[in-house]
C-alpha cells in the first residue's frame, strides 16, 4: 500500500470532514442538548448514528442514485419528514425538562444513536453535498487507490466527526453542573430545544 497516498486521503477525509463538523446545524444543537442531560459520551453514540447514515449513503452512491439524492422531490421529502422529526424531538425535550427539578445526569441512552441517525438522515442538505462534492471527494480517493481509497476518505471523515463531537459533548457536560448551579441550566435546555424546533419549522416549510 503507498503509505504516502494512504495518508494524504486520510488528510483529506479529515480535513473536509472536520470543516463540516465544524459548522453549527441541528446535529450540533441535538448533541450539545443531549450531553446536557447524558453526559460525556452522548457525542460518540450521535455521531455512530451519523455514520451509519453515511454508509447508506454511500450504498446509494454505489448504486448510481445520485440524480434520486439531488432530486427535487427527494430533497422536499427529506425536508418535510426532517421538520416533522425535529419538531417532535424539541416537543419531546421541553416536555421533559418540567421533570428535571435537579440536578440529576441521566445515563447515557442509545436513544441518541437513533437521534444522530434522525438528525442526519433528515437534514435536506446531507444527502445533497454527497451526492455532489462528497462524490468528488469519493472518486478522488477511487482514482489513486480504488476501494481502498474511498475507505481511507471515509475513515479520515469519521475521526474529524467523531473526534469534534466527543470533545464537544465532553466539554457540554463538564459544564452542565455549573450552569446548573448558577441557574442556567434550564434556560439552556430551553434555548436549544427552541433551536431546534426553529430548525424544524424551516424545513418543514422549505419542504412545502
Amino acid at each position: 500500500m503507498d503509505l504516502y497516498g494512504s495518508v494524504l486521503l486520510l488528510a483529506l477525509g479529515f480535513a473536509v470532514g472536520i470543516s463540516g463538523a465544524l459548522m453549527p446545524g441541528p446535529l450540533l444543537v441535538y448533541t450539545i442538548n443531549e450531553s446536557l442531560r447524558r453526559g460525556k459520551w452522548t457525542g460518540i453514540l450521535v455521531i455512530t448514528g451519523h455514520a451509519i447514515v453515511e454508509v447508506f449513503i454511500f450504498i446509494l452512491l454505489a448504486l448510481g442514485l445520485n440524480e434520486l439524492m439531488t432530486s427535487q422531490s427527494f430533497i422536499k421529502t427529506v425536508s418535510i419528514l426532517g421538520g416533522i422529526a425535529m419538531i417532535l424531538l424539541a416537543y419531546s425535550s421541553l416536555k421533559n425538562l418540567k421533570k428535571e427539578l435537579k440536578f440529576d445526569t441521566k445515563p447515557v441512552s442509545h436513544n441518541a444513536i437513533v437521534g444522530g441517525i434522525i438528525f442526519t438522515a433528515f437534514n435536506p442538505g446531507f444527502p445533497l453535498w454527497w451526492a455532489t462534492a462528497g462524490t468528488t471527494l469519493l472518486m478522488e480517493g477511487f482514482r489513486r487507490m480504488g476501494f481502498t481509497g474511498m475507505l481511507l476518505v471515509f475513515l479520515g471523515h469519521w475521526g474529524a466527526d467523531w473526534g469534534w463531537f466527543t470533545f464537544i459533548s465532553m466539554l457540554t457536560s463538564k459544564s452542565s453542573r455549573m450552569l446548573f448551579e448558577r441557574g442556567w441550566y434550564k434556560k439552556m435546555r430551553i434555548l436549544l430545544s427552541m433551536l431546534l424546533l426553529a430548525i424544524g419549522v424551516y424545513f418543514l416549510a422549505g419542504g412545502f
